[in-house]
């Protein structure tokens, strides 16, 4: 997976939030709040490839929590940035 190059991570006061830049102006109609988390991983993956499977590593490795709830963790955040659209479309994939 990847996160698709216009999103962008910024800071409201204390909670980060997901934003849509068109090139021009960051898009603040198309928005997800991120918890400490999630913004966590995401920022550490701008740009790369990753799969659930290292997220939830660095959930394990970073917060100190077991790797079945680091996973669990993982792909249900997956799941919801997915619905949201935030992920490039796999170029890889074979019809």
């Amino acid at each position: 997976m990847k996160i698709k190059e216009n999103i962008r991570i910024k800071q409201i006061g204390d909670d980060k939030i997901l934003v849509y830049n068109d090139g021009n102006n960051l898009d603040y109609t198309r928005i997800i709040s991120l918890n400490q988390s999630a913004a966590f991983l995401i920022e550490e993956s701008m740009g790369k490839e990753f799969t659930v499977q290292e997220w939830a590593h660095r959930l394990s490795e970073n917060y100190g929590i077991d790797e079945t709830r680091a996973l669990s963790d993982a792909q249900k955040l997956v799941d919801k940035l997915m619905q949201a659209g935030v992920f490039q479309p796999d170029t890889t994939a074979v019809e």
